[in-house]
């Protein structure tokens, strides 16, 4: 090969030029260009793997990707996009690791430690994507022009990040701030404005209705006009104008209902399955499971106190919060060699039935290192694992498991009240109240069964009670744990610990009253979700 360093250099630049203006395809011949010259330039790699990752082929991206490290294995840029690239393959675990490589390189470029932020917080490490977004704004900010050619959207989306992982942090103040950033750059950026709305309560002096409602013509897709919708209905309940309120939810969810087409149907056919799955019988003849005593699962509806539960538990000195870990089902889909899309499907759990328990509660419990294994218990508060019970139960016979309930119409209410992440299929039912109520009551019908299978290894937590008499339910719910009691258990909200979840600005008030029986304050609009639960049983 002979190599020449100036035409090398003009590919590399025109490379560079081709992605930034989006033209992958002549980005590629220019790389492609540049390895018949070179072998080891490290660059063409990277730049290879970033288009295969935008080309839909995520395990070819992992294999240059790779290559361009053991090529520059100092390069900050490389580890942190190898990173982001692994946990859009489901493997948080080694994306942890490279993005801990990466911050011990001490990376300077703003893009760079963006990414590190992205890749910690979706890790579950917040403290430390937070300290990324915070270097990445402070050297954007003083950049005295050009941003390091970086587009005003862009400089948008870091502000958001931060103000998002400011906001888990408890440090609201500094969040609305950062919010207003990234609204200045981008007027009409939907998601930034949903999520300020939230941040406090809003008064008929300090509110951002007027704003928000001349955003309305500004909407130009479902996801769009289902934050903004949101957010006007979050600032019209806080100002008491709740028939408002109702329909502006209704509105918000409109566009994005009709583009999903979500089937209560086929949920109604998974939870059957589920149920004829896990019989008396297949208890009864359960190999093994793994001995450990670490996990401690938190499941339930979401928006039903589980963050508030989470909260105790991890308070305590013997516990670890993990977050909302999708490790369990990714570990049944992995040794059942699944290749269906998403986290939880019928064929899915019966070849799990094959699977040998011993080894899938191990390699569950191994997934969460190294953010576990440091104190003797640690939490995973995926609500959706309700529907894995039964596998739990088998993986797991050691594993303590708590499930939230709540009263059923705030239930519902909560959920249709909360924007979901976009692209977790799970909660699409909360487009629409009544399918939040068919919901609900599927999930009711499959707890009763994992009680019935497995009397007394589930201890529910009724939440109306917990906020009522927290001391002694927080007292009931260690012992189920097998935790001495601790008074700092009761003093979760003066942590400076990380809360990730819709519910981060909630639990850093402590425990309160003042969302029970939410839904009368709704009327008439509740009346038929109130039909739908009593006919089921749910109300005299």
């Amino acid at each position: 090969m002979n190599s020449d360093p100036h035409q090398i250099a003009q590919l590399h630049a025109a490379a560079q030029e081709a992605m930034r203006r989006g033209n992958l395809k002549a980005a590629h011949a220019h790389c492609l260009a540049i390895l018949k010259l070179d072998q080891t330039f490290a660059d063409a790699w990277f730049l290879c793997g970033v288009i295969a990752a935008h080309n839909a082929q995520p395990a070819k991206a992992l294999e240059i990707l790779e290559k361009a490290i053991a090529l520059a294995p100092d390069n900050p840029e490389y580890r942190a996009e190898l990173g982001k690239r692994l946990l859009a393959t489901h493997q948080p675990e080694r994306a942890l690791l490279e993005a801990e490589a990466a911050l011990c390189l001490h990376p300077a470029q703003i893009p760079t430690l963006n990414t590190l932020g992205t890749v910690f917080s979706h890790a579950g490490e917040h403290e430390k994507a937070l300290g990324c977004y915070e270097r990445a704004a402070d050297s954007l900010r003083q950049c005295s022009s050009g941003y390091a050619g970086l587009s005003a959207e862009w400089r948008a989306d870091l502000y958001c990040h931060l103000a998002a992982s400011l906001q888990f942090a408890g440090r609201f103040e500094e969040s609305e701030r950062a919010y207003e950033e990234a609204i200045a750059l981008r007027p009409a950026f939907f998601k930034a404005h949903s999520a300020l709305s939230t941040l406090r309560r809003q008064t008929v002096t300090s509110n951002h209705l007027k704003r928000l409602e001349n955003l309305r013509n500004k909407v130009s897709s479902p996801r769009d006009q289902l934050h903004l919708g949101h957010a006007i209905a979050k600032e019209q309940e806080d100002l008491g104008l709740y028939e408002d309120a109702f329909r502006s939810l209704a509105w918000a969810k409109q566009r994005q209902a009709e583009a999903r087409l979500y089937n209560a149907e086929a949920d109604t056919r998974l939870f059957e399955g589920i149920r004829r799955l896990f019989t008396r019988e297949r208890f009864e003849e359960r190999a093994a499971g793994c001995d450990s005593r670490e996990p401690i699962f938190i499941v339930g509806m979401p928006r039903t106190g589980t963050t508030l539960v989470e909260q105790i538990l991890s308070s305590h000195s013997r516990v670890f919060a993990a977050g909302e870990l999708q490790h369990f089902p990714l570990q049944v889909k992995r040794l059942t060699r699944s290749t269906a899309a998403g986290l939880l499907d019928l064929r899915t759990l019966e070849m799990s039935m094959q699977l040998a328990m011993s080894q899938l509660g191990s390699a569950y419990v191994e997934s969460t290192r190294p953010r576990t294994g440091h104190t003797p218990h640690f939490i995973d508060k995926l609500p959706l694992n309700f529907m894995f019970l039964g596998l739990i139960r088998l993986a797991l016979p050691n594993a303590k498991i708590v499930c939230l309930r709540r009263d059923p119409m705030d239930t519902c209410l909560s959920n249709y009240r909360q924007v979901f992440a976009g692209n977790f299929q799970y909660y699409q039912y909360n487009l629409d109240l009544l399918d939040c109520g068919r919901y609900f009551i599927e999930f009711d019908r499959t707890m009763r069964h994992w009680h019935e299978l497995m009397p007394g290894h589930i201890f529910e937590v009724h939440y109306d009670a917990l906020v009522e008499s927290p001391e002694p339910q927080a007292r009931a719910l260690l012992t189920h744990c097998g935790l001495p009691w601790e008074e700092q258990c009761l003093a979760f909200h003066q942590r400076k610990t990380s809360v990730a979840t819709p519910s981060a600005v909630q639990v850093r008030q402590g425990i309160y009253t003042s969302s029970l029986n939410r839904w009368r304050r709704y009327g008439d609009a509740m009346l038929p979700l109130y039909e739908l639960l009593k006919s089921a049983g749910f109300y005299p």
